[in-house]
């Protein structure tokens, strides 16, 4: 491509090219025609050659940046462009590209506040594109980088720029939807709602404005002094807090929280959420540490110990599970349990079931590796307990003391939330809701009184109960109940609500929106309205009886893309309570979506099947075609076991809808999505290894249907959807 003198500089300088870099014309030219060549290593050369007459030139300093930038040598990038930020420090596009090199260098700090000053040295109205794209690729990174707050940020003030909006949206459709970040950190934004009243009203609008122009650390320079007036408006505070998070200046965030949280007149929701998420940006927020060990030990005889493990009654081998990529694959794999299994024929119960310690895997002498055990997800707490039962298994087989492989930060609390039951593959299969049940009395009872007497650093080392005699202990109780909801929420099983009701705190209220004269009224085009003064994280919270069905709906939308499956629960079955023709059809189905989801995912699987009875019935009064949720019936069959019942529905899913778009590719990702084939349709390494080891004996008898296999009932040959063209 030629050359074009009069366009911008493409360094970043606010001049055409005929002007910027007059005598070198033929010489970008030069450039050009290696980069588009695919001749980077020739194109760098002949930079440095060039540089050596013309040291100062933008447009070859950036050129030498992309290149750099293609080949991912970011220490190179990153040395370079903070020679360009240094040279040209009003330059925006040696702003972006310092900005950048800084992100994915692990600087995000100074990346921001790099970011901010560009910003803030641009006119208004005219900030440069390579600016606003580099903002862009900063926040992506941000998000990369696990910096949700300030990603956020930047993408709420590029949505509203209509060059970067498209992008900008993803961006924050993605940060928003990291499901492993608490849901208060993804939805968490300024509060824009000054009141009349607040002495600083004019120039808390005034800061408003800078806010939405990336220009920060003015705002918060004009922020700053309205805290005197803190007692009329509290939340001052915490919008100075997220300014100072948008810019990553953690120690002044967490203060101005705080103090947010600390003020009397401060709601007490307010100060829970503020205090929650501070806490939740805290690597151990209730303050009970522990460690999550992956541990080596040398075996001298493998075959040896096998056998001994295969004879311990706290160990329980199991088959190593479908797409788990372990090379070489281990001579065994084996749950290492709390107790033994009780007598064959023994109810489960709480007292008689062994939980889950680790999972025990032992590997064979390779070429150039002893025999080795691993115990892999051990809390750190049950290390001696592990190691004595393998000591009575192993003795001088085992050499102690291990090697720790792999040690990761975690909350007693969280662990003890995790724990599993034990089970033989039948026994679960044959009293899968059983075990269910054992799961949830699990967390209602000895989770419960293990956590009330637990020191948590949140509360000075005391336990939740002894805290609850002192009122000064009552946000931090309540935050560290919420934290617990934040890491299970199963309907089900309120955990919250029953913490809350043994420590004598207040429950969560009913949010109650306002009466409307028209039921079905919406907040003009734009439903969402009706829930946008209050966060997504209390939307679990609404009266959903009294919500118009299209508020309903989008909402749910919007809670499904956040994984916020509380509200999702609670809209989607208000949804299905409504008259069916009520609503368009579609808005059903999301909901009977979301329901079966939510159920499997809680372990009701029972549950999950009446919601695709439900579904199936409905879709057959609309006349619409059923085989969707008969993907959903396979799906919740292979999930208990059930190969016969799974063939069957495939079985009757080929027959009576294989004619139907997209049934069979489907079928195809869902076998995909269970390990059991590849993409191109052939089986996967590691199905092919459990069929191998036995499997195909126990599939074979419970007549699970595989991808080659005719259908019963009928003659049309096998799908050849598995088999690459």
């Amino acid at each position: 491509m030629p050359l074009d003198p009069y366009a911008l500089c493409p360094g970043g300088r606010d001049k055409k090219i005929r002007f910027c870099c007059p005598n070198m014309l033929k010489e970008l030219e030069q450039v050009i025609q290696l980069l588009e060549s695919g001749q980077p290593s020739a194109c760098l050369a002949y930079i440095e050659t060039i540089e050596k007459t013309h040291p100062d030139c933008a447009c070859l300093t950036k050129a030498k940046i992309s290149i750099h930038r293609a080949e991912e040598r970011w220490d190179d990038v990153l040395h370079i462009a903070e020679q360009f930020y240094r040279r040209e420090p009003e330059n925006p596009a040696a702003a972006a590209e310092y900005a950048l090199a800084l992100t994915i260098t692990g600087n995000a700090k100074l990346a921001v506040e790099t970011l901010i000053d560009a910003f803030e040295r641009s006119e208004t109205g005219k900030i440069h594109s390579g600016l606003l794209q580099g903002a862009l690729q900063v926040a992506t990174y941000l998000v990369l980088g696990g910096h949700i707050t300030p990603a956020l940020g930047i993408g709420r003030v590029l949505r509203a720029i209509p060059v970067t909006a498209e992008k900008a949206n993803l961006l924050l459709y993605r940060a928003t939807s990291e499901d492993s970040v608490p849901l208060i950190i993804r939805d968490w934004d300024f509060d824009y709602n000054c009141p009349d009243a607040f002495p600083g009203k004019e120039t808390f609008e005034e800061a408003a404005v800078f806010i939405r122009l990336m220009r920060w650390k003015e705002a918060l320079a004009l922020l700053e002094p309205l805290t005197q007036h803190a007692d009329t408006w509290p939340t001052i505070w915490r919008n100075i807090a997220t300014i100072q998070l948008w810019l990553l200046d953690n120690d002044k965030a967490t203060e101005a929280l705080k103090m947010y949280a600390s003020l009397p007149n401060t709601p007490t929701d307010d100060a829970v959420d503020a205090e929650m998420f501070r806490l939740l940006n805290m690597p151990n927020p209730l303050g009970d540490p522990m460690q999550v060990l992956n541990v080596e030990y040398i075996i001298s005889d493998a075959d040896k110990a096998l056998e001994s493990l295969l004879s311990s009654s706290m160990l329980q081998q199991v088959d190593l599970p479908p797409g788990v990529p372990i090379s070489p694959p281990p001579r065994g794999f084996f749950m290492l349990m709390s107790r033994p299994f009780p007598e064959a024929g023994t109810p489960p119960t709480l007292e008689n079931w062994p939980l889950l310690r680790g999972i025990v895997m032992l590997f064979g002498k390779e070429t150039d590796r002893e025999a080795r055990l691993d115990i892999h997800s051990l809390p750190d707490y049950e290390r001696e307990n592990a190691e004595q039962v393998l000591r009575d298994s192993l003795g001088d087989m085992m050499q102690f003391p291990g090697n720790i492989l792999e040690e990761r930060p975690a909350s007693k609390t969280q662990s003890m939330l995790e724990y599993e039951f034990c089970f033989p593959s039948l026994e679960r299969r044959n009293n899968l809701g059983r075990f269910d049940q054992l799961s949830d009395e699990y967390k209602k009872t000895k989770f419960i009184e293990s956590w009330l007497a637990s020191p948590l650093g949140l509360l000075d080392g005391k336990t939740p109960s002894e805290a609850t005699a002192e009122p000064k202990y009552k946000i931090p109780l309540l935050v560290a109940v919420r934290i617990i909801e934040t890491w299970y929420a199963d309907p089900a099983v309120p955990v919250g609500d029953i913490l809350r009701t043994r420590l004598g705190l207040p429950q969560e209220e009913i949010i109650t929106l306002p009466e409307r004269t028209d039921p079905q009224e919406t907040a003009g085009d734009a439903p969402l309205a009706v829930l946008d003064d209050y966060p997504v994280w209390r939307w679990h919270r609404f009266n959903v009886e009294k919500l118009p069905t299209e508020v309903l709906a989008e909402g749910l939308e919007v809670v499904l893309g956040m994984y916020e499956f509380r509200s999702a629960s609670r809209f989607a079955e208000e949804i299905l309570n409504r008259p069916l023709d009520s609503m368009d059809f579609e808005i059903r189905i999301m909901a009977f979506e979301a329901l079966i989801a939510d159920s499997h995912r809680n372990g009701n699987v029972e549950q999950a099947f009446l919601w695709v009875d439900r579904a199936k019935n409905e879709s057959t009064a609309k006349g619409i075609s059923v085989a969707a949720w008969y993907i959903h019936e396979i799906t919740l069959h292979l999930s208990q076991g059930n190969g016969k019942e799974a063939s069957a529905a495939i079985a009757y899913l080929m027959k009576n809808h294989g004619d139907e778009p997209d049934v069979m590719e489907a079928l195809h990702k869902l076998f995909i999505q269970l390990g059991m084939f590849n993409p191109d349709g052939t089986p996967s390494e590691a199905w092919s290894r459990a069929l191998s080891n036995g499997q195909a004996d126990r599939e074979a008898e419970q007549q699970i249907w595989t991808p080659d296999a005719a259908v019963p009932g009928n003659t049309t040959p096998p799908s050849k959807l598995w088999v690459p063209d």
